[in-house]
């Protein structure tokens, strides 16, 4: 109604057309907030000219005169804003000269609580919002190191912790308790967020320090933080490729992961780094991390599995292949470091796991491959047949398939046969039936006109008919005629009165072999006497030198010995106490576990025990037969046979006395000796 003070509308309300639903003030105010505003700029200032010379004169003679085209208080403003004017510039220029920071000192200064302060506010203003909280973090790094110049991406020459190890401990514990409170999604969003930040920062010519300690600290927490993003990460790089700095600051910040796992190390050198060997401006990073990864882990046991079949031979084709473009030092230094990808790449079980190899190896055994790449083939392929017996299965059937890489592979085999042990010979030969087998049926058929059919072919008449022909037996020869000659000597010997009237020993004084060994023998005692004359005048002048000199030495390194072994002794005795009450209950512990399990070996070692000592009754007995004939023919041939012989008993005895009697005047003589030393000494 018009009484109520607002415009009504007359007429009829169409059935179609809805009513606009009225805003709340609040909808209002989020509405114009949300709006788009333009922003009111300065005009451009005019250029300077040569008319404002008798411009200026012109304001100065007015001035002078009194007449101003404007007031007061119009100068005044103009006055005020040059002066708000000038100081942003002199503020400006002042913060462009400020001296640059080193990185190290610059980490250190970083204040514990300052930074404790900053966590605490950002969690009490945003508790939900764990970006939030990550944000702030890397911002307040990057705001600490702004002033540092930028150092080299890859920090090279530096220790694998660096620059986060400059970093206070209570600054690192507090950030990592920060990233223990955050979930693996905000990790990882935040993550590919300060990698884009670094790079925004970089093209702007700014800082990126702050962030570089950031990521470098997310990665050493959890290493695979950057494996479901290495596709975007990838992209990344391919956007920046003409800048090389940038492109390097990416790469480090992903390989910090490999630092603290060997496993997410190798994961981001195939997918992100192996890649990028083709930018010359990169191509020695991912070379350089690589060895250092082998180097920050000795045991590569945890990689394994890490490195599939496609990855493996991808890079076996970029090492070795000459149509990947790579720099020569580059391709020597990853040919050094390739036997521990292969390492890995064969896992824990490389007898069951080769198989799987074989057939791509001999896909790339070509005849005119370089020869970097058929020696490397070639040895893993004769590798995979030396450990896993599978592989010769694989080789029949791809045979026919691979008719060339077949015939390169048998004529390494034959020109390297003598490396083959017996059980691979053995598997040769049975291959190598069936490979004539097969090579007949292709000549029925008349497929002789295949690629590499005649070297296969004749290799392998080669191959068997060596290893029809048996080797001569030397080894057996020079036993046999060792074993005759021997023979004869002991009989020509047994069958005389004495050793001397032996043909033997005859046929030694003819032939001057008896008297050139009485000549050595002669020398070698002379020698010996001279020695030990020398000796009985030289060694106690040098014993007293010794033991002036050397001998307190001696004395207290033994005594400290001694000492130290008492320690030792007290120190451990507690310990092997404990050990020893540990292990009686861990013996009780086990036996009860099953207790009829150790009485059924209790019986199984008393059965063993019979039977061994049966047999062991049996063979004394046969043992002690032998000695009695022994004991006969002895007493038969050689005691009675021959009285007056070098065997006889009474040679024996007179041997036996003469050996008294020089023991006891060399023991007489050197008891003089010694005595006539401590006299001579007094």
């Amino acid at each position: 109604m018009a009484s109520a003070g607002q415009w009504e509308v007359v007429g009829k309300v169409k059935k179609g057309k809805a009513q606009p639903p009225s805003l709340t003030k609040f909808q209002k105010k989020t509405f114009v907030d949300r709006m788009p505003r333009i922003e009111t700029r300065d005009p451009v200032k005019e250029d300077g000219t040569i008319y404002d010379a008798f411009a200026h004169e012109a304001r100065k003679s007015g001035g002078a005169g009194g007449d101003t085209t404007k007031p007061k208080s119009s100068q005044a403003q103009v006055q005020a804003a040059a002066i708000k004017k000038k100081k942003p510039e002199q503020n400006g220029k002042q913060g462009s000269h400020s001296k640059p920071q080193a990185l190290d000192v610059t980490l250190a200064q970083i204040d514990h609580a300052e930074l404790e302060s900053i966590v605490s506010q950002s969690q009490l203003r945003f508790p939900e919002n764990q970006e939030v909280w990550l944000k702030d973090l890397a911002s307040y790094l990057n705001l600490k190191l702004e002033k540092v110049p930028d150092p080299d991406p890859t920090f090279k020459g530096k220790a694998k912790e660096y620059p986060q190890s400059q970093l206070s401990k209570g600054c690192q514990k507090t950030i990592n308790a920060v990233f223990k409170k955050c979930s693996k999604q905000s990790l990882d969003h935040l993550f590919y967020h300060c990698v884009q930040s670094m790079i925004s920062e970089a093209n702007k010519g700014l800082s990126m320090a702050g962030y570089k300690v950031f990521l470098q600290l997310l990665a050493f927490h959890k290493p695979d933080i950057v494996l479901p993003k290495l596709p975007q990460y990838l992209e990344l790089i391919k956007t920046n490729v003409n800048r090389p700095a940038q492109c390097l600051s990416i790469l480090w910040s992903m390989g910090q992961c490999g630092v603290a796992d060997l496993r997410a190390g190798l994961r981001v050198w195939l997918d992100l780094m192996l890649p990028c060997l083709g930018i010359r401006s990169v191509a020695a990073y991912p070379v350089e991390y690589l060895e250092n990864l082998f180097v920050w882990h000795k045991s590569s046991q945890a990689a394994y599995g890490e490195i599939g079949l496609r990855e493996y031979f991808n890079l076996l084709d970029t090492i070795f292949s000459p149509t990947f473009n790579i720099q020569g030092d580059l391709r020597k230094r990853l040919q050094a470091v390739y036997p521990e990808v292969k390492n890995i790449a064969y896992g824990s079980n490389p007898s069951t796991n080769l198989r799987n190899f074989f057939a791509s190896y001999l896909r790339r055994a070509e005849p005119n491959c370089n020869a970097a790449m058929k020696q490397e083939v070639l040895l893993c392929l004769v590798l995979c047949l030396g450990t896993d017996k599978h592989s010769w299965s694989t080789w029949c059937q791809m045979y026919t398939k691979q008719l060339p890489q077949s015939g390169v592979l048998l004529q390494h085999l034959t020109e390297n046969w003598e490396l083959l042990s017996k059980s691979e010979r053995q598997m040769l030969r049975q291959t190598l039936r069936s490979f004539a087998v097969t090579n007949e049926e292709l000549i029925v058929q008349g497929n002789i006109n295949q690629e590499g059919f005649d070297i296969c072919n004749v290799t392998t008449k080669e191959l068997l008919q060596k290893m029809s022909q048996s080797r001569f037996p030397w080894g057996m020869l020079v036993f046999f005629f060792t074993t005759v000659f021997a023979s004869i000597v002991a009989y020509d010997i047994m069958s005389s009165p004495n050793i001397k009237a032996s043909r033997t020993v005859r046929f030694l004084e003819d032939y001057g072999i008896v008297m050139l060994l009485e000549q050595a023998w002669g020398r070698i005692t002379t020698f010996f006497y001279l020695v030990m004359s020398w000796s009985e005048e030289n060694f106690p002048r040098y014993y007293r030198w010794m033991s002036e000199t050397v001998g307190p030495s001696v004395r207290r390194g033994w005594q400290a010995t001694l000492d130290l072994s008492v320690y030792l002794v007290d120190s451990a005795r507690p310990h092997c106490q404990w050990a020893a009450e540990k292990t009686q209950h861990g013996l009780v512990w086990v036996y009860e576990l099953s207790p009829e399990r150790w009485d059924q070996l209790s019986a199984w070692l008393w059965l063993s025990w019979e039977f061994i000592k049966d047999y062991t009754h049996w063979i004394w007995k046969h043992v002690l037969h032998w000695v009695l004939a022994t004991q006969h023919w002895l007493q038969h041939h050689v005691i009675t046979s021959v009285p007056t012989g070098n065997l006889s008993t009474h040679r024996l005895q007179e041997t036996a006395l003469w050996s008294v009697q020089q023991m006891h005047n060399y023991t007489r003589s050197f008891f003089t000796w010694c005595n006539q030393l401590l006299f001579s000494s007094d």
